[in-house]
């Protein structure tokens, strides 16, 4: 009877190990299959049925701890690649992920002690030395830190951006403001005219490509393909003036476009060695639309924005002049026949944006400012002149805003969010209005040359006054959603794919709209 048991037994045992390596699909083997195809959730449950059958295997224990960091789950991973590195025959490999595991999980005692062990052997001495800094960065070693930031540079130049960004960090802790500022000086640099969303991707440059060092001229380019859902923003409901006569007004709202982009910045030498800074920015955008011509629009901008840095506060007043062409009448030579300066003179913006940065740390940033802008438009004929004295759009806005810029991934991911109050007063009182606008914008790496971009914006704008040809108060609830992909083909040079649409809710039909705007391009930077 004992004979039989056991005899059964065994057959049990071999048909089960015969079935794990049937196809060459142990545990171990379908776990790291399912690895290597990014399946972690299944992997994991390999790893940890290879672990049960084989408690000793370091390859193994390797492959599960680092299963779970890739998970985030850094405390489970800890003991396993801990094993991995201590059992026969050790994985050097597994060495750094688990000092790193250390590292998230505020393990700095025993993290340095794997340190040092690693450096002894010198195993991945680069990356070594790079996480000896982030541990020293978290034990407010900063001096010590910035040594092995440099180390792992000389070791590996691939770590090279990513050690500086860290440095920078460091000498802004350690009160070094001028030796970090030569990495983000041009941060309050940007464009104040642009949106969000344009400003976070300058932003993020600016972090990842250190600013080519101290360049005083900085220079882009873009041309681009646009497809434009609805040119004239044609009503959603109704017509032009909620009357049918005007139907022919919105007509052909559907078009294509080519765009153009150039932008220069100058940043002051001194700026890069003196609290003080100065810089000068010009940026022109055209549309040429292929069948609308009449909405062909050049639109540029000046720049000058002095400031003064104190140790993590800098303080800048842009100074900006804005003027935009716009063509009006189909069939004209934009470029050639038509006067720029009087014939397709449209709006003229100036005013101020004061503006107070605060880098809290090195990955949190915080933004107020105030704007005051005035606008005057232009009309180049009678047709194009307001019938309506209260429809005269001149005049100022007060503004305010307060942001939050999150940096991430080493500075490669940026995450902002802003809020902007505005009060409009016009000379008709038709287009004088309150706005409470809130914008979000992110910026995530999905791989190392390429970017996903996300932004969005909510305007609610209640108009102060009745408006005199609807006889009612106008109210618009404005939402636009871009999402678009970043890469990075050639060095500086960037293929940008976007789409956005635009949706405004208004209570007069009239202005009640939406848009879709495809757009692709490429940008170069030098």
């Amino acid at each position: 009877m004992i004979k039989r048991l056991c005899l059964g037994l065994l057959i049990l045992i071999v048909f089960t190990l015969t079935a794990f390596t049937a196809y060459g699909q142990t545990p171990l083997e379908k776990g790291i299959k399912d690895f290597k195809e990014e399946n972690y959730e299944e992997a994991l449950e390999m790893f940890i049925e290879a672990r049960k059958l084989e408690p000793t295997s370091t390859t193994a224990a390797f492959y599960l701890g680092l299963t779970y960091k890739i998970t985030e789950n850094c405390k489970d991973a800890v003991p396993h690649l801990r094993d991995a590195v201590t059992f026969t025959p050790p994985i050097k490999e597994a060495l750094v992920e688990l000092i790193d595991a250390l590292y998230q999980t505020n393990s700095l005692d025993e993290a340095n002690k794997w340190i040092e062990i690693g450096e002894k052997e010198g195993v991945s001495p680069a990356r070594i030395q790079f996480l000896k800094g982030l541990a020293l960065l978290k034990e407010n070693k900063y001096v010590d830190a910035i040594t092995a930031f440099e180390r792992a540079k000389d070791m590996d130049k691939s770590v090279a951006q990513a050690a500086d960004f860290q440095i920078a960090n460091a000498y802004m802790k350690i009160g070094k403001i001028k030796d970090s500022q030569k990495r983000f000086k041009s941060l309050i640099t940007i464009d104040p005219t642009s949106d969000l969303a344009t400003y976070a991707r300058d932003y993020e440059r600016a972090v990842t490509d250190k600013l080519y060092a101290e360049r005083p001229f900085r220079f882009s380019v873009g041309i681009g393909y646009k497809y434009d859902s609805n040119v004239n923003s044609r009503p959603t409901s109704g017509t032009i003036l909620d009357d049918p006569n005007y139907s022919s007004a919105v007509s052909g709202q559907e078009d294509t476009a080519l765009s153009a982009t150039i932008r220069a910045l100058y940043i002051a030498p001194f700026s890069f060695k003196t609290p003080y800074s100065l810089s000068v920015q010009y940026s022109l955008f055209l549309d040429r639309y292929m069948r609308r011509d009449d909405y062909n629009m050049a639109q540029q901008s000046v720049s000058v924005t002095p400031g003064y840095s104190f140790k993590k506060v800098a303080f800048t007043v842009p100074l900006i002049f804005g003027y935009i062409n716009l063509q009006r009448d189909i069939g004209s030579d934009f470029l050639n026949k038509l006067s720029w300066w009087h014939q397709t003179k449209y709006l003229i913006t100036t005013g101020l944006t004061p503006t107070v940065r605060y880098m809290v740390n090195e990955k949190n940033i915080l933004d107020l400012t105030y704007g005051y802008m005035k606008n005057t438009f232009y009309y180049t004929s009678d047709y194009n002149r307001p019938l309506d004295p209260n429809e005269n759009r001149d005049g100022a806005s007060n503004s305010g805003s307060l942001g939050w810029t999150y940096l991430y991934k080493e500075g490669k991911g940026l995450f902002a969010l802003k809020y902007t109050y505005t009060d409009m007063g016009t000379q008709g009182r038709n287009w004088s209005y309150n706005e409470n606008r809130f914008s979000l914008s992110f910026i995530y790496p999905l791989k190392k040359n390429l970017k996903l971009q996300y932004s969005s914006d909510a305007a609610f704008t209640s108009y102060k006054y009745v408006n005199t040809i609807f006889n009612v108060k106008r109210r618009d609830e404005t939402y636009a959603n871009s999402i678009g992909l970043i890469y990075t083909f050639i060095k500086n040079t960037d293929l940008i794919g976007q789409y956005t649409y635009i949706k405004d809710n208004s209570n007069i039909s009239t202005y009640d709209y939406s848009r879709s705007v495809a757009t692709i391009g490429i940008e170069y930077r030098f």
